[in-house]
């Protein structure tokens, strides 16, 4: 048998195949301050227990987000200001505060309208298909098409922004983006459509994000250019990558834990409490990276400062030592305190949308008493980053059990 320390978390194949959930569990009993090798770079430390996790992206003073916070590092040069991602307080606070009102659970709930209405349209997609590929019918839809309102960009631009997204999210996977030719292209493009917008968000106002980003201002100046820029490009893909991924994992649990699904339908497990055992489970963010400060002993292994150190969210939602019976769907988990939207200052500032449209996503299959049958087996796309699915075969089903739409 391998030996934990011989573990390779830059071996893409355990993701793809779904199978990453055992490496972990034996990092967290024999490693979990592991060392993996870079075929490309200086190595890193892998951090795989819950504790470890929630304490270290905490303090940010000793492990930095500022050098980057993906294992290896994609900001691309000649575009402008690190993102708020890739910063540390207090100027992340100050960027991230700009936004902040328009993401707390009231702020996000006037979208509450506009995601009902996108979630309906996409279960009637379903419904009519009868047989289809859940993720190009419904998931990779709905939260461009609910954040894109939010955003300011018009309804005919959205699937520019998909396509967009889906390459600039997808840049290990050779469906998306594995051409750096084409990954450069595509964010050319992205700041171009955006530095539209954002003149004419100058001249005449909106309510939307655009606006709020280029009428704000930091100690006293607004935004430029090299700022907006990759704040544009964090948006776009935090705005839908999660969120698509937490929906398409939403419809394979439940079917995969039939017993959970019917709990939910018979309302003995509200949506809300369904969703964040979802976001648990899921984990659309694996993993970020920080950059220790000082020189740092963890379970007997000397950390350096400049050492990169990988925080494994997806395997702190499956530490025995926190969850009970941790690989089991359990809507109603009681507590679950999961870092499925991180921790800390880089906490996930789009969660309560990504909780609403999951919501209402669960809130509707519900009412419309309909259930989504996975037929095959999910399509998974090749990242240690993103736990995404790129296709998944589904047929959608009344209470009878018999399938519904078009085709049915």
């Amino acid at each position: 048998m391998q030996q934990a320390s011989d573990i390779d978390l830059m071996d893409l194949d355990p993701f793809v195949a779904g199978e990453d959930g055992a490496l972990f569990r034996r990092l967290r009993d024999e490693d979990p301050c592991h060392w993996n090798d870079e075929a490309n770079g200086p190595g890193f430390w892998s951090l795989t227990r819950y504790e470890d996790i929630k304490a270290v992206a905490g303090d940010w003073q000793t492990f930095s987000s500022a050098q980057g916070t993906q294992i290896e590092s994609r900001r691309a040069e000649g575009h402008g200001k690190p993102s708020i991602h890739n910063m540390d307080p207090p100027r992340h606070k100050l960027l991230r505060n700009l936004l902040t009102s328009e993401f707390t659970r009231e702020g996000v709930s006037r979208m509450e309208p506009r995601a009902r209405e996108v979630v309906t349209e996409h279960l009637d997609a379903l419904v009519a298909a009868g047989t289809t590929d859940l993720v190009a019918t419904a998931t990779m839809q709905i939260p461009i098409l609910v954040f894109g309102t939010m955003l300011g960009a018009p309804k005919e631009d959205v699937h520019r922004l998909l396509e967009w997204t889906n390459v600039m999210s997808g840049q290990s996977d050779p469906d998306y983006g594995a051409d750096p030719a084409v990954v450069e292209r595509v964010r050319h493009e992205v700041f171009d459509y955006f530095h539209e917008l954002t003149e004419a968000r100058r001249a005449a106002p909106q309510e939307d994000l655009i606006s709020v980003l280029v009428q704000g201002e930091v100690d006293g100046q607004r935004l430029q250019r090299d700022e907006l820029d990759p704040y544009y490009l964090v948006m776009l893909v935090a705005g839908n990558e999660t969120t698509r991924n937490m929906m398409t994992g939403a419809a394979l649990l439940l079917h995969q834990h039939p017993e959970e699904r019917e709990r939910l339908k018979a309302g003995l497990v509200t949506p809300r409490q369904a969703i964040e055992e979802v976001v648990r489970m899921v984990s659309p963010i694996v993993c970020m990276r920080r950059t220790a400060t000082r020189d740092v002993e963890l379970h007997g292994k000397q950390i350096k400062e400049g050492d990169k150190v990988v925080l494994w969210f997806t395997s702190a939602n499956r530490d025995e030592r926190v969850f009970d019976d941790p690989d089991r769907l359990i809507l109603d988990r009681t507590p679950n305190k999961h870092l499925g939207f991180g921790r800390g200052p880089h906490f996930c500032i789009g969660s309560h949308l990504a909780r609403l449209e999951g919501e209402i996503l669960l809130e509707e299959l519900v009412r419309r008493d309909l259930t989504i049958e996975v037929l095959g087996t999910p399509e998974r796309l090749r990242s240690n980053f993103f736990r995404g699915i790129k296709k998944l075969p589904v047929a959608v089903r009344s209470a009878s059990g018999c399938p519904v739409g078009a085709h049915g």
